[in-house]
């Protein structure tokens, strides 16, 4: 991509870049800083990037690098040990069951697995993960509940082998 049509690309993405990491992060100034850091980031890119890939990518990694904002905010909270298991785990018996959660967890379908680690490893609330996957509150309560259902099936049957 020339430099020209880097430009002009970059100016017609901007406010919807900037509109973008708003929604993610709710704060105008911080999206501002996300969508220039974006901005660099594709510019060094620049020589490999082809036309037509340029809204997909640039759009991504405002997504992206808006998350990890997020995540720096918030102070990484483990998950609670009784509801499964996926904080580091104590040094006692239970180890072999964090695992089995952990493997568990991993074996969920992507959009699933992603919602549980979201809400659970990186302790964002219900209304974070919907900024920052796009999905409406009530498809995010829908995802974590078939992501539970399907976790107490797959320890059911895991009980059931042993």
């Amino acid at each position: 991509m020339t430099t020209e049509e880097f430009k002009r690309n970059i100016l017609r993405l901007q406010p919807r870049l900037q509109r973008t990491a708003e929604n993610i992060i709710g704060d105008s100034d911080s999206a501002a800083d996300v969508v220039q850091e974006a901005v660099i980031a594709l510019w060094e890119q620049r020589p490999t990037i082809k036309t037509g890939e340029m809204e997909k990518l640039s759009l991504t990694v405002v997504k992206r690098r808006s998350i990890d904002l997020l995540r720096k905010r918030k102070p990484m909270v483990p998950i609670d040990a009784e509801s499964l298991m996926l904080a580091e785990p104590p040094q006692d018996d239970s180890e072999e069951r964090y695992r089995l959660a952990r493997k568990l967890v991993d074996q969920l379908p992507q959009r699933q697995r992603d919602a549980i680690l979201m809400k659970y490893e990186d302790g964002l609330s219900v209304e974070e993960i919907e900024k920052a996957t796009g999905m409406s509150s009530t498809h995010v309560y829908a995802t974590l509940s078939r992501a539970y259902k399907s976790l107490r099936e797959a320890i059911k049957q895991y009980k059931e082998e042993q």
